[in-house]
């Protein structure tokens, strides 16, 4: 009489699909976790949000102690539109806003000391200062510049 087919070969497969699951569940979790696991969706808010375009109030200032700097320019907008102010009577202060977004803007400030011997520019966004800057010597320039970046202020 013939035996009835052996439940062992039924078994091991079984075991090895089994196995193979329990692998690849363990190899996508660690991938997750790896790469910072799910995005928190008020995480993906905030990144969308930062990349917005923002304005920023910006002072710019040039002191001397001379009373005149032969010349100041200036980023009026963040991005390309220069001012330039000939003859400038110090202390000089201009106030202007800028928006960044979805790129960076640029604030910059330059100022020619003529014969006062030193010179000194700063620049304030939206009240913090980021960059000063002083110049010695006769006939010397100076220029302060900062990054504005979209969301931030």
């Amino acid at each position: 009489m013939p035996m009835p087919p052996s439940r062992d070969g039924y078994r091991t497969r079984w075991f090895l699909w089994s196995l193979g699951v329990l692998l690849l569940a363990t190899a996508g979790g660690i991938v997750i976790v790896a790469s910072g696991g799910f995005e928190d969706p008020s995480t993906a808010e905030q990144a969308r949000q930062a990349l917005q375009p923002t304005r920023h109030t910006v002072i710019y200032q040039v002191t001397s102690p001379g009373s005149t700097s032969a010349l100041i320019t200036y980023r009026a907008d963040g991005v390309n539109n220069d001012k330039g102010v000939d003859n400038a009577k110090l202390p000089w202060k201009k106030e202007v806003v800028i928006t960044a977004g979805p790129g960076a803007a640029v604030a910059q400030v330059m100022a020619a000391g003529g014969k006062a011997g030193s010179v000194s520019c700063s620049i304030r966004v939206d009240g913090r200062i980021v960059d000063r800057q002083t110049a010695n010597g006769q006939f010397t320039d100076v220029s302060c510049s900062s990054v504005v970046q979209p969301g931030a202020g």
